[in-house]
């Protein structure tokens, strides 16, 4: 069941400066990390009634989590929709997606993501009747960059960002799925200081989004290898409560991988089953 979003957390922060919804360039800082804008082909759709079976799910993190796996997702249900966190306006949800960057490539190549067959397996299970996906990763991230108000890009802004563009759209929030490590492994990031950053990421969305629970997945794979401290700092910040544990990304091998660090076809449909699994296990508990 979709949580209430409410509007405490964002009275804590403050937001009444005409620049609450500035989103500061990433890609000045971050080659490559344009956000998809153009609104060519794109279909405005209404908010509609938003209840039990509408899932609104946020998805922060890097590459794996924007417009990178090779070819673009047509998904089989129609009632799949997304926010575009820079117009506050609602689509039909379609590859690639608006607001994130395209990895490895230009704002206008023609990628796909794992988020859209992560929606269709939601609707397809019975589990909603309608996703509306609230993506806002940004590739070749780290932990602690998320975790900056203070060093551009200044990502850890976005966190309020998203929260006011789900007030001001009406839209509770169901789940927020952290993906990320993969910089932290080329980094050697220690457990603490990812862990650090983390629970700083988590305290700011659970002030900018109340009782919205956050799912943290196993991310750490870089050209075969892994981390043992981002995966331990991952899996430290699970409490079972408001943090659940996300899907284990580094199960997925070189197979599901097309240059044995970013997802193919294969990889993203594997991703998505295990997000499934992952955030039904979250909401029922």
């Amino acid at each position: 069941m979709a949580m209430i979003f409410g509007g405490a957390g964002l009275a804590l922060n403050n937001f009444l400066s005409p620049s609450a919804n500035y989103i500061y360039p990433a890609g000045d800082v971050i080659t490559g990390a344009d956000p998809v804008l153009d609104l060519t082909g794109r279909i405005e759709v209404a908010r509609g009634d938003i209840g039990p079976r509408t899932a609104v799910i946020v998805v922060i993190g890097q590459s794996l989590s924007v417009n990178e796996v090779p070819t673009p997702y047509v998904p089989t249900n129609t009632n799949i929709d997304q926010l575009n966190i820079f117009d506050g306006k609602l689509y039909r949800a379609k590859d690639p997606l608006l607001g994130i960057n395209v990895s490895g490539g230009a704002v206008t190549d023609l990628r796909g993501t794992w988020m859209l067959r992560m929606a269709d397996k939601l609707v397809d299970a019975g589990h909603f009747d309608r996703v509306v996906l609230v993506p806002m990763a940004v590739g070749n991230t780290r932990a602690d960059q998320w975790a900056s108000e203070t060093t551009a890009p200044y990502l850890f802004n976005k966190i309020n960002v998203v929260a006011l563009r789900l007030r001001d759209a009406g839209l509770p929030c169901t789940a927020i799925m952290w993906g990320q490590g993969e910089s932290d492994t080329i980094a050697g990031t220690s457990q603490a200081a990812y862990t650090a950053s983390l629970n700083k990421i988590i305290a700011e969305f659970n002030h900018a989004i109340p009782n919205c629970p956050i799912l943290v997945a196993q991310e750490s794979y870089y050209y075969g290898a892994t981390s043992a401290a981002v995966l331990a700092a991952q899996a430290a910040v699970v409490n079972g409560t408001t943090v659940f544990a996300g899907e284990n990304v580094d199960s997925i091998g070189s197979g599901g991988r097309y240059d044995n660090t970013h997802l193919n076809e294969t990889g993203a449909d594997q991703r998505a089953t295990l997000a499934v699994a992952a955030l039904m296990a979250a909401l029922a508990s």
